[in-house]
């Protein structure tokens, strides 16, 4: 169990400090989203669409821990952490980088236009969008298509080559370790996430609380002070990592009175924790 749960008194949920700096760092990314949306492509490219999906992540994440959902709250987290990472990543070099984006994106639209389901090497389902042989044959699109297939014909999925811990190396190298520390500590998030997310028996063994080892819960209200103790751990990593997200927009941005208030909003966080304790 996260530090949250030996440390701090179990609270109700309205009263959780970790609300304010979440609300609070979201407002302020707000701001930034604002200011991305009216940026030269050439200083930021395709920053502003990621930071919207993120901003309606983060509404969907506020409901789902407001609902106690620990399961959910982790998987939308990483979703928030993943493209947090992707956003910041994209301003180390923005104009190659989104070119690369938008070059994955569009190979992807090309390959909904033929979808085969085998299994065993038996036919299940296949679908062919009507103009799809001509639209496939464009030497344009052909390119697309080779710039993410790997020699044995394989589709590359991830438009960077580098996986989330190399692309973080990457954004601390460009803005700084106190620029990006946020996104960090949210990499704690990622391997609970990733469990849940793809179904195995530590996810879900984990969300029941099962893999306290040398600490069992013995108790319904056990699960419930341990699920209330680890939403509150999800809210802080991801105000956290929103944090970084702010200070690295901030730069880019030329934003350093939002990088200021984010940095405010933590420390405001530090201190009502104290109170609540």
């Amino acid at each position: 169990m996260n530090d949250a749960s030996s440390v701090e008194t179990d609270i109700p949920t309205s009263a959780w400090p970790e609300w304010c700096y979440f609300n609070e760092v979201n407002s302020i990314l707000r701001k930034v989203i604002a200011a991305a949306k009216d940026a030269e492509s050439s200083r930021v490219g395709a920053l502003y669409p990621l930071l919207d999906s993120i901003e309606e992540s983060v509404s969907s994440l506020r409901t789902l821990a407001s609902m106690q959902a620990l399961r959910d709250s982790y998987v939308i987290s990483r979703v928030i952490y993943e493209t947090s990472i992707n956003a910041c990543f994209l301003l180390t070099s923005p104009v190659e980088l989104t070119n690369r984006a938008n070059t994955h994106a569009k190979q992807k639209a090309l390959r909904n236009l033929v979808r085969r389901i085998e299994i065993a090497g038996y036919p299940l389902f296949e679908f062919k969008a009507r103009g799809a042989e001509e639209i496939l044959q464009d030497p344009g699109h052909k390119q697309w298509l080779a710039d993410f297939t790997s020699k044995s014909g394989r589709e590359l999925t991830s438009w960077p080559p580098e996986n989330v811990q190399q692309r973080l190396e990457v954004i601390y190298t460009a803005f700084g370790s106190e620029a990006a520390k946020g996104l960090a500590f949210g990499l704690l998030l990622y391997r609970h996430a990733s469990e849940i997310a793809h179904g195995t028996l530590y996810g879900t063994l984990f969300s029941w609380g099962a893999m306290e080892l040398g600490r069992p819960l013995r108790s319904p209200e056990d699960l419930a002070v341990f699920r209330r103790a680890e939403l509150r751990h999800v809210l802080k990593l991801i105000s956290f990592t929103l944090e970084s997200l702010v200070h690295v927009c901030a730069q880019v941005l030329s934003q350093q009175p939002l990088a200021e208030q984010a940095t405010k909003a933590r420390m405001n966080y530090y201190e009502s924790r104290g109170k609540n304790a």
